[in-house]
């Protein structure tokens, strides 16, 4: 029997955290929260509470590798969203990429989740080169403020698999949709760097535009995002986590978050967060 997932969770905003300081601004964040393995360093009932905290204050968060457990323990701590999302496994259970949006903000229009597979309806399916299964969460959601709508698509590609990667390009970028959307966002763990021709192909195939790229302001002028727990490995941290957009917004800030305990960071990637501001 699969299993669906549907949460909730909440926040506020400064530059580096948080609910829209005005009201047509849109707060995004995308995190691999790093799934609950009990050898890890610095374990999950440890840094779950920072791990909602870091979330806590988007208008959209999307989150890769979350067990059902760690679904349960986010929905718990965090009150003011709803989330959409599915584990990847062809009952429901394994690894989740859902997606959580403000309630007092967003109305859900449409939720799906498909698999990066030549047969994304079919649950559990592995793709190509890939080893396991992966999958995308879309979500298409009615901003109450801005009176349009906003689609999310939320994944995570193979680390193994570069034709599962550039596949999986190819379908997010088709299932992005089209302009009627007053806002389109593709966010996840793309494991690849900019200079890749699976990002590439997204951006290409899709017509997206890179967050860290299109920045009117940066924390840094350059970060990485995947980092490991230890802080000294951030000097060389690939940036493959992403949020692209379509849509006529200007993104006024974007920046990876850095949050720490016992001197580790609380995830092996840091989160990762754009403000977006209407053209008009």
């Amino acid at each position: 029997m699969s299993v669906f997932f549907m949460a909730v969770i909440g926040g506020f905003f400064t530059p580096s955290m948080g609910f829209s300081q005005t009201s047509a601004e849109t707060t995004v964040c995308t995190f691999n929260v790093r799934y609950d393995n009990p050898t890890d360093t610095l374990k999950w009932f440890e840094r779950k509470d920072e791990v909602a905290n870091a979330v806590r204050y988007f208008d959209i968060v999307a989150l890769q590798e979350v067990l059902p457990n760690q679904f349960s323990d986010l929905s718990d701590k965090l009150t003011e969203h709803d989330s959409f999302g599915r584990g990847r496994n062809a009952d429901g259970t394994g690894e989740a990429c859902p997606v959580y949006w403000n309630r007092a903000r967003y109305d859900l229009v449409k939720g799906e989740v498909k698999w990066l597979s030549t047969d994304p309806n079919q649950a559990g399916s592995t793709g190509w080169d890939a080893d396991l299964p992966r999958l995308v969460t879309i979500v298409v959601l009615f901003d109450r403020i801005n009176q349009e709508t906003v689609r999310v698509l939320n994944g995570h590609w193979s680390h193994v698999g570069e034709w599962a990667r550039r596949s999986s390009a190819a379908m997010m970028a088709g299932w992005s949709g089209h302009s009627e959307d007053g806002l389109t966002l593709v966010c996840g763990d793309f494991n690849a760097e900019p200079e890749s021709f699976e990002i590439s192909d997204l951006m290409t195939i899709g017509n997206l535009n890179d967050t860290y790229e299109s920045a009117r302001y940066r924390c840094r002028k350059e970060f990485g995002t995947f980092s490991s727990f230890f802080t000294d490995a951030i000097a060389g941290a690939k940036r493959i986590d992403y949020i692209f957009f379509r849509g006529d917004f200007e993104v006024e800030w974007a920046c990876s978050d850095e949050h720490i305990k016992f001197g580790l960071y609380i995830s092996d990637h840091l989160p990762y967060q754009a403000v977006f501001k209407p053209l008009n």
